[in-house]
């Protein structure tokens, strides 16, 4: 018996990640212009917390795509998207300014978009593989355990040579 094909618009992880993408970066249309944004600039308002929520959200995606068997390589290059997003997000005011145009969630869509184009038959094979999965959460906790470290070093630092404490 031979399995329908199916289309990857059919793919849970893909409306998984087209619902996430639209929340995040597509929301909301500027009128009179092809400009749109969503809740990932608004909420990185709030410092570190904001985009510390706005990456916990976009992982919501990736972990379905992981889950449902997407080769690791592609689950590293979306998670690169998402980790870009979020460091430069920490920056003040900048990472604000360019969350409106670095639409990292948009960008992994369009990945996976590409991915199930050159490989169709990829959608009929999709199991649940805990590979990605691993992979994914482990990058994902080291880059946040990194930049955690990097930033209560350099608040050491200032606190440091604030007080004059050697």
């Amino acid at each position: 018996m031979v399995k329908p094909t199916l289309h990857y618009t059919e793919d849970p992880s893909y409306k998984t990640l087209k619902r996430i993408s639209s929340l995040m970066d597509e929301a909301v249309r500027i009128p009179g212009t092809k400009l749109s944004f969503g809740l990932d600039p608004i909420i990185g308002i709030i410092p570190g917390v904001g985009d510390t929520l706005s990456i916990i959200i976009s992982g919501i995606s990736l972990y379905t795509v992981a889950r449902n068997g997407i080769p690791a390589r592609l689950i590293m290059a979306m998670t690169f998207n998402l980790i870009i997003d979020y460091l430069v997000g920490l920056i003040p005011g900048v990472g604000d300014f360019i969350d409106f145009f670095y639409k990292a969630n948009r960008n992994n869509t369009q990945l996976l978009i590409k991915y199930y184009e050159k490989n169709p038959e990829a959608i009929n094979n999709v199991q649940k593989s805990s590979t990605g999965l691993i992979i994914f959460a482990s990058l994902m906790f080291l880059i946040i355990l990194g930049v955690v470290g990097v930033c209560f070093y350099f608040i050491k630092l200032a606190i440091v040579q604030t007080f004059n404490l050697q």
